[in-house]
């Protein structure tokens, strides 16, 4: 028996392509609804390091415009511990309604990827990127006890106490303990790490003297070379930058091929609805475009740069993971 296929009615077809249309519509209408009326109620913003550090100086310059700009407080929720790994579960787990953000950089979605063995989330699955923030350089700094006064000193003063000298930093895995592992490797020496949960415990311990170097963000360090607490040796990225003068970069300071840095950007939990991206997205624009919100960054070393859209942003995260992958198997790190 030959069988045929029966032939849609014309009438049928049409009113289920209106339908469709129908439905795409009421699609449209309903993202337009949800951008308009997000936000109603309080946005937390989580940091996965303590008070006193560059994170937590973003988040809370951040949190004040966006309450401004949005109508809403904005809660700084400090998270700190295992190189922000704690924050980003946090946020990979809440709901993706665009009331819980994360700010990480490229020590959580980047670095620890391959630094820890096993991540309790997936740093490109489990979140929505929305945008890059600010670029950053690390200083090394040291106790002013301690006889040296320049990079060179410390390299030659390490190299005849090997295994003697320490430096601090926020934590395993972030843009300072790497700075301090290459330098390790590039200039032939062992200082010891010592890792604490954010800029600020490592800081205390510093000025205290109980730990002779630091590897700070310049939030944590810059205030404390102003006053004389402690004695900045180098930027950790080879070019001197204008926002922080009278502290050499590698090159001027003679180890030019020593050249790290590290980078900020907001995320949200993944099926975050794209209205709710985009208007998180734009309105982290108008935060970082506001003058006195640039000045405020400047002055503490930070320089601000943000991604053309949240593809963007996904795109560059993309090409981070497997160049930080890289730096990490070189310099034998590990947070495990």
């Amino acid at each position: 028996m030959k069988y045929t296929a029966l032939r849609e009615p014309l009438a049928c077809k049409i009113r289920r392509h209106a339908g469709n249309a129908a439905g795409v519509a009421l699609l449209l209408a309903s993202a337009s609804t949800l951008a308009q009326s997000w936000p109603e109620k309080p946005i937390r913003l989580v940091v996965g390091f303590p008070p006193g550090g560059s994170g937590d100086f973003i988040a809370r310059n951040m949190g004040e415009e966006m309450n401004r700009l949005l109508g809403q407080q904005i809660i700084i929720d400090n998270r700190p511990g295992a190189g922000s790994n704690i924050a980003s579960e946090i946020v990979s787990r809440a709901n993706p309604d665009g009331y819980t953000v994360l700010l990480g950089g490229s020590f959580s979605h980047a670095v620890n990827p391959t630094l820890y063995k096993k991540l309790p989330f997936d740093p490109e699955k489990d979140f929505s990127p929305i945008s890059k923030v600010a670029n950053f350089t690390t200083i090394v700094a040291v106790f002013p006890k301690l006889p040296v006064n320049t990079l060179k000193e410390l390299i030659a003063r390490a190299k005849a106490e090997p295994g003697k000298l320490s430096y601090g930093t926020p934590g395993a895995g972030t843009p300072s303990h790497l700075a301090g592992v290459m330098l390790n490797s590039i200039a032939g020496i062992n200082l010891v790490h010592v890792p604490f949960k954010g800029g600020g415990p490592s800081l205390v311990a510093t000025l205290a003297g109980e730990v002779p170097v630091i590897i700070a963000t310049p939030p944590v360090a810059l205030p404390q070379v102003r006053a004389g607490r402690l004695r900045a040796l180098s930027l950790t990225t080879r070019k001197n930058s204008p926002i922080i003068p009278g502290i050499p970069g590698t090159e001027e300071a003679g180890l030019p091929s020593y050249d790290v840095g590290g980078w900020w950007g907001l995320w949200t939990p993944a099926r975050t609805p794209h209205a709710v991206v985009n208007k998180l997205y734009d309105t982290t624009q108008k935060v970082f475009s506001a003058p006195h919100i640039r000045e405020r960054l400047a002055r503490e070393g930070l320089e601000i740069e943000t991604s053309p859209s949240p593809a963007d942003f996904a795109a560059f995260i993309r090409k981070e993971i497997p160049f930080w992958a890289k730096v990490v198997r070189e310099s034998g790190a590990t947070a495990d």
